[in-house]
């Protein structure tokens, strides 16, 4: 048996595609792990069917699945009205008329003293 027989047929199947669809998915795994620091995973399953009896031939099939990590999305919060709708605001919160302050620092501090 050839030592690079398993590598002969991936590089084989459909005429190399699977090949490099392979190689774009292991790059796929190694980004998205290096960016979230979790594990991914690469499938290969190979199907092996034999066509007629004795003929000599083979149909393969090939399936390549990969589970790549996501980064963590974030939350929103938000708050729910009595209507029973979603807002960004407490509806309980009163709200507060304010207004920008001046940078203006006085020009000379004054010392007070006791």
């Amino acid at each position: 048996m050839r030592p690079d027989l398993f590598a002969y047929t991936i590089n084989q199947l459909r005429y190399g595609a699977a090949a490099q669809e392979l190689s774009e998915r292991l790059n796929e795994c190694v980004q998205g792990a290096r960016d979230t620091g979790k594990q991914a995973k690469l499938t290969l399953t190979l199907t092996v069917k034999p066509i007629g009896q004795n003929s000599g031939q083979y149909e393969i099939r090939e399936q390549i699945k990969a589970q790549v990590p996501e980064l963590d999305k974030g939350m929103t919060l938000m708050f729910g009205t009595p209507e029973g709708n979603l807002q960004r605001e407490d509806p309980r919160q009163v709200k507060m008329d304010l207004k920008s302050v001046s940078d203006n620092k006085p020009q000379q501090l004054k010392k007070v003293e006791k």
